[in-house]
């Protein structure tokens, strides 16, 4: 797989997404509440075998679906800052485009996600 990197991002909170334009020319959108039942932190997903706080619950409040800003990290990841103060989820990009949820990304891979969590 080629390298890809986001050239423009843009983050559309009354509409509760981010969309994203690829180098590869692809343009496409992930909701934040997806962003956030996805986010790759240890605390979250869980690590060395153990599982996450989201293996835990059903629900998110609404504070932890509504993004304070969104930050580079270096020229490899994005880093939510989340209105409940959760911000050590760096997401590749990598990891963000598989989060796609446009409709050829959609279509491409039927059965992406359970639960708005995406499967493997």
């Amino acid at each position: 797989m080629e390298y890809i990197e986001p050239e423009e991002i843009e983050v559309d909170r009354p509409k509760g997404e981010v969309r994203v334009k690829w180098n590869d020319g692809h343009a496409g959108y992930t909701e934040l509440t997806t962003l956030r039942w996805n986010c790759p932190c240890a605390a979250c997903k869980g690590e060395m075998g153990q599982p996450g706080r989201l293996d835990f619950i059903n629900t998110l409040h609404p504070e932890e679906t509504r993004m304070s800003r969104l930050e580079a990290v270096g020229l490899y990841a994005l880093k939510p800052v989340w209105e409940d103060g959760h911000e050590t989820g760096l997401y590749t990009y990598e990891h963000l485009r598989d989060l796609c949820q446009c409709v050829a990304c959609m279509e491409a891979r039927p059965g992406k996600f359970k639960n708005r969590r995406l499967t493997n």
